[in-house]
This record gives C-alpha cells, structure tokens and sequence, in this order.
C-alpha cells in the first residue's frame, strides 16, 4: 500500500536540449502505463490500504501468532506440555464412557492429539432419561489427568490461543465476521497488484533503498516500500487461501445448489474421491471395535504417510455402522495435495472405500494444497515455514501501520491545526488498533500464565484481553498527540513482553 503521492511529470525540456537523466528516468518509469491511468493505480491502491489497512493489520498480526496455535495450547495450561503419550485412545474412552455411556445409534467422534489440541477429546451423546446430551470429555496423554474444555475453550481450559486464532479471521464475529475477513483478504488481492504496477519500473532500486536517518516520512517511505516487496508473494498467496477458507461458504453454496441439487455430503465425497457408502442403520446391536483395531484395519498405502487424527463413529452400537477417519500427513510426507480420508466397517474393520493418502484427487488435492499453505503444513519442512511465515506476517503488519502513517503525512498541512478530522480520526485509531493490539496480547498472556486453571479462566482472559485493548484505543483518541500516544502505548507493549516469561517462570518454575 503505497500512500505517497504519485510523482508529478518533470518540466518540458527547451527545444532542441538533450533530455537530462532525470527526465529520461520519468518518462521510463511511466512508460507501463500512461500517467491517467497511473494516477487512477496510485489513488486506487491508496484508498484500497486506507480503507482495509487496520482489519488487515489485525489478520496478519493476530496470524502470526495463530501459527503456534497448537504450541499456545500447550503453554497455556502447564499441565498439557509434556510430549510424552503414556495413554491410549482407548484408554481415555474407557474411562470416559464408563461414567457415560454413549447413546445407540448416535455418532462418537474420537479425536487424536494434533496441532490445535494437546490432548485426546471425544465428543458424543449420552442417554439421559427420555433425551440425550452431549458429551465432551479429553484426556492428557502424558498424566492421564482427566480434561473437560468448555464450549468457549473448544479444546483446553485456557482460550488464550482460541482468542488469537479466532481473531485472525475475526471469528468472534460469526459467520459476517469471516466474511469481512475474506473481502479484506479479496481487496488485499487488488492492492498487491496495484502496488506491482506501480512500482514494476523501479523494483531494482526500491529493493535496497532504505534511509532510516532521514527525516520520518522518507524513513516510513523506505520501509514501506522495501518490506512490502520482500513479503509480496507471501501477501499474495495469503490473499488467495485467505479468500478460498474465509468465503468458502458462500462460494461453495450456490454451486452445491446448482451441480449437486443442495446435496452438501455428495460434494464432500467428491472432495474425498469416494461416494459414502451406504450404512442404513440396522436395529441390531453390535460390538464396536477398540480405536486401535480401526488404526490397525487402515490401508496398506497409509502406512508411513498418513496418521489418524480423527475417528467418527456412525450408528454407535449397531450392526451396520461405519467409521470414517480422517488423518494428517505424517511429518516426513511431502505433498501438499493429500487428504488421507477412508471409511471402514465399525464391526469388522474392513475397508470400504479410501483415498490414495499419498497424493488425493484434483479436488480435494486443490483445497488441501490452499489449506496447507495457508497454515504453513510442509512436512518436514513445517518448522522452518512456520518461522519464516512469522516474521513475514509481522513485516507485512508493519507495511500496513507505516501505510497508514504516510498517507496521513503526505497530506498534512503546514499548519498541523489545519489538519482534517477524518486525518487526525485515522492516525488515532491507526496508534490505538495498532500499537493497542501489539500491548494487549502480552496482557493476555500474563493473565493466563498467573490466573487459576479454573472454568472461569476463559472469561477472564477475553475481558483482559479485549478490555486492554479497548482502553488503548480510547486512550489514543483520547491523548494529546497521536505520536506521544505510540511512544508510550509502544513502551508498555515492550515491558509486558519482557514480563511474560518471567511471570511463566515464577508460577511454573519453567
């Protein structure tokens, strides 16, 4: 988002006068395109910035943490960082259903330790009288140690890396909330390409152009510019997944309506390359299988490249009920077009239809390609993605706050008195939302390092968290000038940071 103003043309050259340097590189850089054209690229993918410029700072910045979603899970309730796995699925189911037994004929959802969940979940209706309810109980593969989430956590007691990853998308907003994210992340598309047009003629000199002793606007300028070229294919390909998962519903809606005549599950078993088989529950009763001996029915072809991360049982307890797994590549799988998916007999475990886990179908293969890149899942090179994903999510962050501050600079009069409100509205919110967000996540997270694992934890963190935040802003909007406003929300940030891993330290001796 390149908020300067564009270049004026240079003065004509007298006649006869042999063009100087400057003028040949003007109109060599124009040259692209015809200067109307340019302005209307420049004013287009300012306002584009402007207009998205602080919900995408929040996507990405909130992203950046989101891509340790299962590590936060982990850090936030000490008792769930142990690697080891001294429990069994099965183990866990035992002891689970033996309180509550599940009801026949309903689904059992087993879930396996993964990246957002450091601990075996199950997920099931129990008979209760004339009714059932549902069930949702989890168990820590390294102590045993029995694990209830609550709805809001999903899948701890902490919401700590449940607020983040939400926030990424804005799910604390809904559905409409996903849908704002995935227009920002369609405009984010335009300004990409609108910021490649305007600066294609001078890639080689913006690459290395930074002058962070020259006066603030030039600094910002620089930074701006060379950072938004490092981290453009990362935008770029974030802009596109982002679309794809944030808009899924409403793209695939109409087309499900149209080929497949509403019929959701005929379109997921396109997805998967398989048709659900049949399995018309039967009346008899039946003895299910251990979780294990499904693990165990699995194809040949899983074997080293897929791992079971989800067993759903289907018709509990009845003579033709099936199982449908799920699973992840394992870490030392290389493709990112895989969806292992298979379905087996829950009485014998006999394989009734399955992907090739190894490389799926164009369809499935497609969204499984745009939900690995999105989440940085690369097999063996996932750690290394994951870092450098990091750090180019906060680089763009910071393209788009140093955004915001030129194109607010660029039109500020002489007189700073005369400054537009909607200006000085924007450089406000632009130091509340921003630096704001940067000094509320600290908070949130000294407040789920010192607070009680209790039910009550989650509430506490989002009103610490959102309530941190809240004042920031309103301190911003509130404060004498904007930048003594960032200078101190800044400092803040930095003190809470430092103070977190002393506070984890002296609560967990970790």
């Amino acid at each position: 988002m390149d908020t300067a103003r564009p270049p004026t043309r240079p003065p004509a050259e007298p006649a006869g006068a042999t063009p100087t340097p400057r003028a040949k590189a003007a109109k060599k850089d124009t040259k692209l395109v015809g200067p109307r054209a340019f302005k209307l690229l420049w004013d287009a993918h300012s306002v584009t910035g402007i207009v998205i410029g602080l919900g995408l700072f929040v996507i990405f910045y909130a992203g950046a943490f989101a891509l340790y979603r299962g590590e936060l899970h982990a850090w936030a309730d000490p008792a769930l960082r142990s690697a080891e796995v001294n429990l069994t699925i099965d183990q866990v189911a035992a002891s689970v259903f033996a309180d509550a037994p599940p009801a026949p004929g309903t689904d059992v959802s087993a879930n396996w330790p993964m990246r957002e969940r450091a601990f075996y979940f199950l997920r099931y209706e129990t008979p209760v009288g004339d009714t059932t309810e549902v069930v949702t109980a989890g168990g820590n593969p390294a102590t045993g140690e029995r694990v209830d989430p609550t709805r809001q956590t999903r899948v701890s007691r902490s919401a700590l890396s449940e607020i983040l990853y939400r926030l990424h998308f804005f799910g604390q907003g809904g559905f409409w909330g996903e849908v704002v994210a995935g227009l920002i992340a369609v405009f984010l598309l335009f300004a990409v390409a609108s910021g490649i047009l305007i600066h294609l003629r001078k890639l080689p000199k913006d690459w290395h152009t930074f002058r962070p002793k020259r006066k603030l606007r030039d600094a910002l300028a620089d930074a701006h510019t060379v950072l938004g070229l490092i981290g453009l294919p990362f935008a770029a390909m974030y802009a596109i997944t982002g679309t794809f998962l944030a808009l899924l519903v409403v793209i695939l809606g109409p087309s499900v309506i149209v080929l497949f005549d509403g019929d959701y599950q005929n379109a997921l078993d396109l997805s998967a390359g398989f048709e659900m088989p049949a399995h018309e529950p039967s009346g008899d009763e039946a003895e299910m299988l251990s979780f294990a001996e499904y693990a165990a029915s699995l194809p040949a072809s899983w074997e080293g490249v897929a791992t079971p991360t989800v067993m759903r049982v289907h018709g509990w307890g009845d003579a033709n009920a099936i199982v449908e797994v799920f699973a992840d590549n394992t870490p030392s799988a290389t493709s990112l077009t895989a969806r292992p998916h298979a379905v087996l007999k829950a009485t014998t475990g006999e394989v009734l239809a399955s992907n090739n886990a190894a490389v799926g179908n164009a369809l499935g293969g497609t969204s499984a390609a745009i939900v690995n890149l999105h989440y940085a899942r690369m097999g063996p090179g996932t750690p290394f993605a994951k870092v450098l994903y990091f750090w180019l999510a906060l680089a763009t962050a910071a393209v788009i706050l140093t955004g915001n501050v030129l194109w607010v600079l660029v039109r500020r009069p002489k007189d700073p008195r005369a400054t537009p409100k909607l200006h000085r509205v924007l450089a406000r919110l632009t130091v509340g939302i921003g630096c704001g967000l940067v000094a509320s996540i600290p908070v949130l997270f000294l407040t789920t390092a010192i607070l009680p694992k209790t039910a009550s934890l989650p509430t506490w963190e989002n009103v610490a968290f959102f309530g941190t935040w809240a004042v920031l802003i309103a301190a911003a909007l509130a404060w004498r000038t904007p930048v003594a406003a960032a200078r101190w929300q800044l400092a803040l940030a930095g003190v809470l940071s430092l103070l977190v891993p002393v506070a984890n330290g002296a609560v967990t001796g970790a």
